[in-house]
C-alpha cells in the first residue's frame, strides 16, 4: 500500500519534531493575524503548512519526470519518481531482461536513488497496485484530511510546540495564548501606575483587563486583543498585582488590598512537614486518616464528590478557613494563580461570601464572619457543593435547634493545656469525638507560641494533653480523632505523624476502635 509520510500516524505523533521552517511559519502567521493565538491554533497552522509543503514537493518532483509503473517501459537516462518510496526519484542507468517463468517476459531497470543502486521490474503484464491510468491518482495520494489530523494529533503537536516556543525569547505565553514580543503594545511605568489607581478606586478589584485598559490611555490603533495581552503580561510581572480569576478567565486584584490571611499564609495554617514512618499506620488508621481528610495528609480521595462534608478543625475555625483537602479541592475551579477569588453562597440564606483560595497554603480564606454568625463549633459539620453556576460554591452546615451539650473546653494553667467538660449551646450537627472549644483564645495562642518556640515534639505534646483528656471519660481512654482535634489547638499536625507516634511510643496503648490509653510509667521522651 502506498502511504506517503504525511498520512501516517507516526509522522504526526511520536516522531513529530518542529523545524526552523515551522517556527518561521508561526512567526509569519503572527505577522499576518496580529493577535495572540493558542497552541492549538498554531498547531493547525503547522499541520496545514506541512501538508501544503508536501503537495509542493510532490508537484516539483513530478515535473519533468515519469511516475514509475511496473507495466511501462523505460530507457537509460529516464528520470523516474517512486510514490511507494515517499516520492524519491532517480535516473535509469541500465536495462536488462528479467528471468521468472511465472511472470512471463519482462525487463529490469537499474536506478540510482540517494547514491544507492536499486532494481525494479518493468513491462510486467500483470495487475499491480502501482499501475494506474489516472493521471491525478498519484498526486491525490498526498491529500490529507486536515480536520482528522487536527482531531487526532493536534493536542500532541500543540504540546511539542509549546515546549519549543518556551525555549525562544521572542515568544511570550500567557495562560493558553502565545504572542510575539515584538508585536506587543507598549506598556510603560505610567500605565502600571494608572492600573494601580484604577484597582484602588474599585477597592482592589477584581477587575477584568477589558475594564482596566480604557483608563490607561494606551495606543488606540492597536487591536484590543493585543492591548489586553500586553497589559496582562506587564501586570503579571509586577508584584503589585495578582491575577485571581479561574483558569480561562483573567481578573486583577491589588495585592496590598488583599486580606492579610491571603497575602501571607497564617502561621496557624502553615504545616512544617514532620518525618515519620507511614509503614507504622495500619489499614484501619489509614482509613481513619482518609475520613479526617486533612489538607496536609498524604492520601488522595478515590473519587470526585458532588457534596463534601468536612469537620471544622480549630485552626480553620479560628482563622475563618476551609481546608483545601483532597475531597474539597475538586469543587473549586482550577486556576494558574496561587491566589484566586471565589464566591460562596449560603444554601439557606443566599448570603454571598467573597472568599480566597490560597493554593500554596491549601486553604480557602474569608469565612470568619460566617462561622461566627452561625456559631459553628470546632467539630461542627460544614458542607460544600457546586453552586448554581460555574465558579460559585454552595456552602452550608447541619442546622439544628440549639441545645445545651457537654463540650470539651481547653484552658491554660502553669503553661500547660488543661481540659474540662462544660455545657454549651450548640445549634449545629457535630462530631462528638472532635468537638473541642475554648473561652480563652489568647491563652491557647500563648501555649501554641510556647510550643513552637520550644520546638516541642508531637510525642511530648500528646503526653501533655492525653492525661487531661482521658480524665474526662470513665474508661480513661481517648479516641484518635479527639487527640487530633485537641493537638491542633497547639500545633498544626495532620493525622499521619500523630497516628505514627501513637503506634511507635510504648506509653500509648491501643484498646480497640481507635481508642487509646496513656501509661505514664512507660513515658520517656525519645
Amino acid at each position: 500500500m502506498i502511504q506517503p509520510r504525511i498520512q501516517t500516524a507516526d509522522y504526526w505523533g511520536k516522531s513529530f519534531t518542529l523545524t526552523e521552517a515551522d517556527i518561521e511559519q508561526i512567526y509569519n502567521h503572527f505577522l499576518e493575524v496580529e493577535q495572540p493565538q493558542t497552541a492549538v491554533d498554531l498547531a493547525q497552522v503547522i499541520i496545514r503548512f506541512r501538508v501544503a509543503n508536501e503537495h509542493s514537493r510532490v508537484k516539483k518532483l513530478l515535473s519533468g519526470r515519469a511516475i514509475y509503473q511496473p507495466q511501462n517501459s523505460y530507457a537509460i537516462g529516464d528520470e523516474l519518481v517512486f510514490p511507494a518510496l515517499q516520492f524519491t526519484n532517480g535516473a535509469v542507468t541500465a536495462v536488462r531482461d528479467g528471468r521468472n517463468p511465472q511472470l512471463g517476459p519482462f525487463q529490469v531497470i537499474t536506478v540510482i536513488i540517494d547514491g544507492k543502486t536499486r532494481e525494479f521490474a518493468t513491462q510486467l503484464k500483470i495487475e499491480h497496485v502501482l499501475n494506474t491510468t489516472d493521471g491525478d491518482a498519484v498526486t491525490r495520494l498526498v491529500d490529507v484530511n486536515i480536520d482528522q489530523v487536527i482531531s487526532q494529533h493536534g493536542t500532541n503537536i500543540a504540546a511539542k510546540l509549546g515546549e519549543e516556543l518556551n525555549k525562544r525569547a521572542e515568544f511570550v505565553r500567557l495562560g493558553q495564548q502565545w504572542f510575539v514580543k515584538g508585536l506587543m503594545a507598549e506598556v510603560n511605568i505610567g500605565h502600571l501606575h494608572l492600573a494601580e489607581a484604577v484597582l484602588e478606586m474599585f477597592e482592589g478589584g477584581p477587575l477584568p483587563t477589558e475594564q482596566i485598559v480604557p483608563h490607561l490611555d494606551m495606543d488606540t490603533g492597536v487591536r484590543p486583543e493585543v492591548l489586553n495581552f500586553s497589559l496582562n503580561y506587564a501586570l503579571l510581572n509586577d508584584g503589585r498585582f495578582d491575577e485571581v480569576a479561574p483558569r480561562g478567565k483573567v481578573a486583577w486584584f491589588l495585592r496590598r488590598l488583599e486580606p492579610e490571611g491571603v497575602q501571607q499564609i497564617p502561621d496557624r495554617l502553615r504545616y512544617s512537614p514532620i518525618p515519620y514512618d507511614r509503614a507504622l499506620l495500619s489499614p484501619q488508621l489509614i482509613l481513619l486518616e482518609r475520613e479526617l481528610d486533612d489538607e496536609w495528609s498524604e492520601v488522595e480521595s478515590p473519587q470526585v464528590e458532588q457534596l463534601v462534608v468536612f469537620t471544622l478543625l480549630y485552626p480553620h475555625r479560628l482563622l475563618g478557613a476551609i481546608p483545601l483537602s483532597s475531597r474539597i479541592r475538586p469543587l473549586f475551579p482550577p486556576s494558574n494563580s496561587p491566589r484566586q477569588r471565589v464566591l460562596l453562597v449560603d444554601d439557606e440564606t443566599n448570603e454571598e461570601i467573597q472568599a480566597w483560595v490560597v493554593r500554596d497554603g491549601r486553604y480557602v480564606f474569608g469565612l470568619s464572619d460566617w462561622y461566627g454568625k452561625n456559631e459553628i463549633p470546632i467539630g461542627g459539620f460544614v458542607h460544600l457543593q457546586p453552586g448554581p453556576e460555574p465558579g460559585v460554591i454552595s456552602l452550608g452546615y447541619d442546622r439544628r435547634r440549639a441545645q445545651r451539650e457537654w463540650v470539651r473546653l481547653a484552658t491554660a494553667a502553669d503553661h500547660r493545656t488543661q481540659f474540662e467538660l462544660k455545657r454549651r449551646s450548640v445549634s449545629c450537627g457535630y462530631d462528638d469525638l472532635m468537638i473541642v472549644g475554648t473561652d480563652t483564645i489568647a491563652a491557647i495562642d500563648a501555649l501554641w507560641r510556647r510550643a513552637e518556640s520550644q520546638q516541642r515534639s508531637v510525642a511530648s505534646l500528646l503526653a501533655e494533653i492525653f492525661p487531661q483528656l482521658s480524665q474526662l471519660t470513665p474508661q480513661n481512654t481517648v479516641h484518635a480523632k479527639t487527640l487530633y482535634s485537641a493537638l491542633n489547638m497547639i500545633r498544626r499536625v495532620p493525622p499521619g505523624p500523630l497516628f505514627a507516634e501513637l503506634v511507635r511510643h510504648p506509653a500509648f496503648q491501643p484498646v480497640g476502635d481507635h481508642y487509646w490509653q496513656f501509661d505514664k510509667s512507660r513515658w520517656q521522651e525519645s
